[in-house]
């Protein structure tokens, strides 16, 4: 959840990391192209106990901004760069337009391919 609180007349935001990877998730989900973010099979049980793992998003923050890294499963008919740069392009507005946070870097790693049916 996101929070503003005022601190001697300055705004202080602190945002829940699930609600990132939601919205990472969703705006990479929206391309045409990517059939799923990669969920790799043995880490499924432990996503039972901390749901972050296996969603294919991880997320650093640093004192420059946030560094995102997104693990998709590819159509093998798309175009990859054409994917990929609307991933980042989606995933930095869907951020953007949300919270006040910026974005130093968005990486999208190609963990698979497979014919969408």
């Amino acid at each position: 959840m996101a929070q503003i609180k005022t601190i001697n007349g300055t705004n202080n935001t602190y945002i829940n990391k699930n609600m990132l990877v939601s919205i990472v998730n969703l705006a990479t989900k929206e391309i045409q192209g990517v059939i799923d973010v990669y969920q790799p099979k043995r880490l499924k049980f432990r996503r039972f106990f901390n749901k972050n793992i296996g969603k294919g998003v991880k997320i650093k923050y640093t004192k420059f901004g946030l560094i995102i890294d997104i693990y998709i499963v590819i159509d093998t008919a798309c175009e990859v760069n054409d994917v990929v740069y609307r991933i980042q392009q989606n995933v930095k507005n869907s951020i953007t337009t949300l919270v006040p946070i910026s974005i130093t870097a968005i990486n999208v790693h190609i963990m698979d391919a497979e014919k969408n049916l």
